[in-house]
């Protein structure tokens, strides 16, 4: 997975599995800075809803139509 590819789902409902095997699915956010509007979430994290995650920790993610 490349940082790139998530940048074109950011906003878009997707389903993630993570290299742990556990999945989340909802609305996948960037935190482009550090700032109260992103709730103090770190730059550069990808985010959805309470759980901040690297691309590195993504094994794979699709578009998803529910949620």
């Amino acid at each position: 997975m490349k940082h790139a590819e998530l940048m074109k789902l950011v906003g878009k409902n997707v389903r993630v599995l993570f290299r742990d095997g556990k999945w989340i699915w909802g609305k996948l956010g960037y935190a482009d800075e550090f700032s109260a509007k992103h709730d103090f979430r770190k730059p550069s994290y990808f985010y959805i809803g309470n759980i901040s995650f690297k691309v590195s920790h993504v094994k794979k993610l699709v578009e998803s139509e529910d949620k």
